[in-house]
């Protein structure tokens, strides 16, 4: 297990589910929030990304996410289907 590996918050790396890795780059300089979409609403928060900083994330397979800057909370920067050893670059 790599620790600089991130799973979405309230789902444990041991769960009984197949995981896609994704990378996200923030080059914003404030914080990128990751939510869960669920059907047609947001859902909970999956993950935060901080200014200038990059993460790699195990997410479930078929995972769709919006993700949303900390300065606009109530606009949406894009919706996405995660894909496999994909990297997401803000802006």
């Amino acid at each position: 297990m790599d620790i600089n590996t991130y799973y979405p918050y309230n789902i444990p790396f041991y769960s009984d589910i197949e995981f896609i890795s994704v990378k996200f780059k923030n080059n914003e300089d404030h914080i990128m929030n990751i939510y869960f979409i669920d059907g047609d609403i947001l859902g909970k928060l999956a993950g935060m990304i901080f200014p200038h900083s990059e993460r790699k994330y195990q997410f479930p397979k078929n995972s769709i996410v919006a993700i949303i800057g900390e300065k606009k909370p109530s606009k949406y920067h894009c919706f996405i289907k995660l894909k496999h050893d994909w990297t997401y670059i803000y802006p």
